[in-house]
């Protein structure tokens, strides 16, 4: 998908219009689609906390790779609900949290990672069997007993089920932007129920309005996505995103579907570039523990984050076959076993021609 850039990108689509709509003489609809997220009457503040959130918790999980110091699972698990005032300055202030948010049947599995890493956080001796600190460069990492590296678990894994889950499944869904959605009655400073729906998963996203002419403070996802874009043209999800809004501003339902579908596949294609990404550096760093250890516990979630867009082309079976193929013991795993998941994923996303360049 080569990326087109405009000053304004003019629409003109045939559609059925409301009285409200911009309508031209030949019965169609016509608007402007911005270069920047700078529509009228947006909110997606809730969505910003949350990202600042679990920037917070994940710091405070990597504490916890320093030999002798002790977190605690009650702090953890604070931040996750945002209960008890977990966070320092305005984090948190919106009233929001990421465990309601959450997809349902990973949060059991969050909350039991926090008691496991309050449990062998700062103890040295990781090894196969045996969760603990493991050198990595001038540091250390935190592994579970299979090699998995916790703060990757709890980072990675909640942009899957989190970020990534209520960003395509749940605000870009029929529920909250399908026709029986409220696009009439404007909420000043949050617009319609569907723009609001639509902003919130732009929220998700964790870019400027300005992406990506503007790359400062890129978080998560808008990180990743930018980091790929280079190979596979992710950052095209942007125009998506502007192209959607404006659509649901001037009621263009066909505009709508359009956009949403290119938002769903690309973001998804910047999951999966990002997972193939880390099986490279973890083949080219294969005889350096800590750096496999890491990079594969990156591709792991980023593999396993998948199976929370309802719409995408990737399933729980085919993320469950490339998991297989990788095996899930990271001291043991081999070179043979990362290359096989990494070609296998690179054939169910479609990234073949790409897939050692990424």
């Amino acid at each position: 998908m080569k990326k087109l850039i405009l000053p304004v990108l003019a629409i003109a689509v045939l559609t059925g219009c409301k009285k409200d709509d911009p309508v031209d003489e030949d019965g169609t609809t016509s608007y402007t689609v911005p270069t920047t997220y700078n529509f009228e009457n947006v909110s997606y503040g809730g969505q910003t906390d949350r990202l600042d959130m679990l920037t917070a918790l994940t710091s405070y999980i990597k504490t916890g790779h320093t030999e002798g110091v002790t977190l605690d699972a009650q702090v953890m698990n604070n931040m996750y609900e945002n209960e008890n005032t977990p966070f320092e300055g305005t984090i948190g202030s919106s009233g929001k949290d990421l465990s309601s948010k959450t997809y349902e049947t990973a949060r059991g599995e969050i909350v039991n990672l926090f008691d496991s890493i309050a449990k062998y956080s700062g103890q040295a001796g990781g090894a196969d069997g045996q969760a603990g600190l493991v050198a990595r460069g001038t540091g250390h990492i935190l592994v579970d007993a299979t090699g998995k590296e916790y703060a990757q678990l709890i980072d990675k894994g909640l942009m899957g089920s989190c970020f990534y889950y209520q960003g395509t499944s749940k605000y870009l869904s029929d529920e909250k932007i399908g026709d029986a959605v409220d696009n009439v009655i404007v909420e000043p400073g949050k617009g319609t129920d569907k723009e609001h729906h639509f902003d919130e998963a732009f929220g998700y996203f964790g870019v400027p309005i300005d992406f990506p002419t503007n790359q400062d403070g890129l978080l998560f996802w808008g990180k990743y996505c930018n980091k790929r874009d280079a190979v596979v043209g992710t950052n095209d999800i942007m125009d998506a995103f502007l192209r959607g809004r404006a659509a649901i501003s001037a009621k263009d339902k066909a505009g709508q579907d359009a956009a949403v579908a290119d938002i769903k596949e690309l973001w998804e294609k910047a999951a999966a570039s990002t997972a193939i990404h880390y099986l490279n550096d973890a083949d080219a760093n294969f005889a350096d523990d800590g750096n496999r250890l890491h990079y594969l516990s990156e591709a792991y979630a980023f593999i396993n984050a998948l199976t929370y867009n309802v719409d995408g082309s990737i399933g729980q079976s085919d993320v469950d076959e490339v998991l297989a193929a990788l095996g899930d013991n990271y001291w043991t795993v081999t070179q043979a076993d990362i290359l096989a998941a990494r070609d296998l994923l690179a054939t169910k996303a479609n990234l073949e021609s790409v897939k050692g360049d990424l």
